[in-house]
């Protein structure tokens, strides 16, 4: 299966990393302090006071890896929309079949 998906990021154009799962949703994505359990599959950090579920935890850690091992620089997490993002546009025909 490995080599398949070598071969499928080669052919795409797409880079590739391999990254080891081992610890990653045992540290803190914003400050790599050990977690702290807190309730069923929940985490907390007890520096920054971070909370999240085991799996997200490690979903961030473990891009987080993968970005450093691509050299790819991490964009600071946060907002996906900037305050100043103009308004939704309005005036778009909610039908768009034409009928009434």
């Amino acid at each position: 299966m490995g080599k398949w998906i070598d071969w499928q990021a080669m052919k795409q154009g797409v880079p590739l990393a391999i990254v080891n799962p081992n610890g990653t949703s045992s540290e803190c994505p914003k400050c790599d302090s050990k977690l702290e359990e807190n309730g069923y599959r929940r985490l907390k950090c007890s520096r920054c006071i971070f909370e999240a579920d085991r799996d997200i935890i490690g979903k961030l850690n473990f891009r987080e890896k993968a970005l450093k091992k691509l050299k790819i620089k991490v964009i600071p997490r946060g907002s996906l929309a900037t305050p100043t993002a103009p308004p939704q546009m309005t005036d778009v025909n909610p039908n768009r079949w034409g009928n009434q």
